[in-house]
């Protein structure tokens, strides 16, 4: 991939922002971009290495999860085309959860030392970095709350909120997973929303 299309893809993506895009970071960050592909399926980052990347997704779909107690995983987050593979990888050196790729995906890699350096280094940079953090912590936040406050056909409408379209590109186990239910569980939920709109 050219340089030229790295800029247009993170033009592209910082223009889903209130921030004024400063070229001249858009030209060294997209400098530093690498191109990588991960198969389907394939670990991108497991619990306990060091977090050493940032990815942008070019194509395909990823998720982040936990391990329990018992072996079972938990599905933290979904990311798709434009969004950042980031974990706490501007924030902590070794990673707390499983970064999968759920579909084939290409991605931007960007050092995560290297990375903050240049969001700190003016102050266009900072607003995002600024930006980043405020929509981690509000992300967490609402998870907090779905999984403190709301049944498991509210915490699945929400998914279908915050991840419009993607829920055909997604195994059924996963969806459940993110929602902290069983697959017969959301089963029961579809199909009761199938009979509602039917009717």
């Amino acid at each position: 991939m050219k340089i030229t299309q790295k800029k247009e893809i993170l033009l592209y993506v910082l223009s889903g922002t209130n921030i004024e895009p400063d070229l001249m970071s858009v030209e060294v960050i997209a400098s530093m971009a690498q191109e990588v592909f991960y198969p389907k399926q394939s670990t991108i980052l497991d619990i306990g290495k060091k977090q050493n990347d940032v990815y942008l997704v070019v194509h395909g779909l990823a998720r982040s999860y936990y391990i329990d107690e018992k072996g079972n995983d938990i599905t933290k987050l979904f990311m798709r085309e434009n969004e950042i593979i980031i974990g706490e990888a501007l924030f902590m050196e070794e990673s707390l959860e499983v970064f999968e790729a759920v579909e084939d995906l290409l991605c931007l890699k960007f050092d995560a030392k290297e990375l903050k350096k240049i969001f700190l280094s003016n102050p266009f940079m900072a607003q995002l970095y600024i930006a980043l953090l405020e929509d981690t912590i509000k992300y967490k936040m609402r998870r907090e709350y779905a999984f403190q406050c709301m049944d498991a056909t509210q915490r699945y409408l929400e998914f279908q909120k915050t991840y419009p379209k993607i829920e055909d590109r997604l195994p059924q186990n996963l969806i459940a997973s993110y929602l902290g239910i069983t697959k017969e569980s959301l089963s029961r939920i579809r199909k009761n929303f199938y009979l509602i709109n039917k009717c």
